[in-house]
């Protein structure tokens, strides 16, 4: 599915999650994260790491951040396209948000689309809470960070030139988001009431632990968080 079209899909509606797949309507254990909770906050946080991502590979001057940025925007792609492909395009419930320009040009999405949150603080709470045993790493430290912080991120890095800063702030502002991306796909690994997502959710575990780790020694490297 194209990357517009489909994002318009899983964003622009907010009437309730509509599948069909049977597994769905099961009763949500108690501590887990409802499918539409978990599909809202991934598509969310996704959405973010991706903008941002975009904005470091067209702007950086750091091999190294460019090469990073480059395969985040592949692999938010490439997890939306599964979970689009798996719920066939349902409605998501939550805030609408419009969708850019999709496609892969060279391997990359070309032009940023519109940034979308994180769902309600007491879905965030289940997966920070449950993340840890999963899946060897730490939930979100303080939290998740809300659609408007989200937003206010994105217009800070558009609006930075180039430079070691820039690249410090990138790389603080994506490892926040990995480490709240580990919680949100972990919870839904763990105890998430369908069996397919919970597939889909465990198998985007490797390539964020990968990242979380990248970008830890980039930070390093930087001298820690951006001033």
């Amino acid at each position: 599915m194209h990357r517009r079209a489909l994002l318009t899909t899983m964003l622009g509606a907010t009437a309730a999650l509509a599948v069909t797949r049977t597994a769905l309507a099961q009763v949500t254990p108690a501590g887990a994260i409802p499918t539409g909770a978990y599909l809202q906050m991934a598509t969310g946080g996704g959405l973010f790491l991706e903008n941002t991502a975009r904005d470091a590979h067209a702007k950086t001057t750091n091999p190294g951040v460019k090469k990073f940025a480059r395969a985040e925007v592949v692999e938010q792609v490439n997890l939306a396209r599964k979970i689009g492909a798996y719920t066939g395009g349902a409605p998501i419930p939550g805030p609408a948000a419009a969708a850019g320009p999709g496609g892969l040009i060279g391997g990359l999405v070309a032009a940023p689309v519109a940034v979308a949150g994180t769902a309600v603080s007491a879905a965030g709470s289940v997966a920070g809470g449950v993340a840890g045993g999963v899946l060897g790493g730490p939930g979100p430290a303080q939290g998740m960070t809300t659609d408007a912080q989200k937003a206010q991120i994105l217009a800070q890095l558009s609006a930075m030139p180039p430079g070691p800063q820039y690249d410090a702030t990138f790389v603080n502002a994506s490892l926040q988001g990995h480490r709240e991306a580990l919680g949100i796909h972990g919870a839904y690994a763990q105890s998430g009431e369908d069996p397919g997502l919970r597939a889909i959710a465990r198998g985007a575990l490797p390539l964020i632990n990968l990242h979380i780790a990248r970008l830890s020694r980039m930070q390093a490297m930087m001298g820690g968080q951006a001033g």
